[in-house]
């Protein structure tokens, strides 16, 4: 086709709609790069790399310190009730934690069935720990010694060492 057989008509409305669209490509680009320059997305990718080469492990969003300086203090209690709590609450943080991490949902039971030993090492003291969790919970009358709730947390608290958490 000549371009000299388009009708000067039909050529302006062309570069018309070509400037026109070429405008709103340029916007549209602007507003991206704008948008991504104001929102902290890439600011915490690079937060999280460069926490992680500095202080050589993985980046958790995930903070413990404040409840597990708790659940060690109930473990240590006189009071029976007390490290029930304990071993209860040390349980519900390792499920909850795993759970953040995206190890799964639901019960602490089938959160670990999907791990390996690799991510922790101790998964059958775990699973033990956990049942023995449970038949305190579902029967009040069991009793708790000082020493049992200490061994039931210090299992847990292998899971946190294992993830870096602690």
């Amino acid at each position: 086709m000549d371009p000299g057989s388009i009708s000067p008509t039909v050529g302006f409305i062309y570069n018309t709609l070509r400037v026109i669209f070429l405008t709103i490509s340029a916007l549209m680009i602007g507003m991206i790069i704008f948008l991504l320059y104001k929102s902290p997305y890439l600011d915490l990718r690079f937060r999280e790399r460069y926490s992680e080469s500095r202080q050589r492990r993985p980046y958790q969003k995930v903070k413990i310190d404040d409840d597990w300086k708790e659940i060690l203090r109930q473990a240590k209690s006189d009071d029976e009730s007390e490290r029930k709590l304990a071993v209860i609450e040390a349980d519900d943080l390792v499920n909850n934690v795993l759970a953040q991490l995206g190890y799964g949902e639901g019960s602490l039971l089938e959160q670990l069935d999907g791990l390996n030993e690799e991510i922790i090492p101790n998964i059958e003291e775990v699973k033990k720990a956990h049942r023995e969790r449970r038949d305190m919970t579902y029967d009040p009358t069991k009793k708790v010694s000082k020493e049992k709730a200490a061994e039931l947390v210090s299992v847990y608290e292998e899971i946190f060492k294992d993830l870096q958490l602690i």
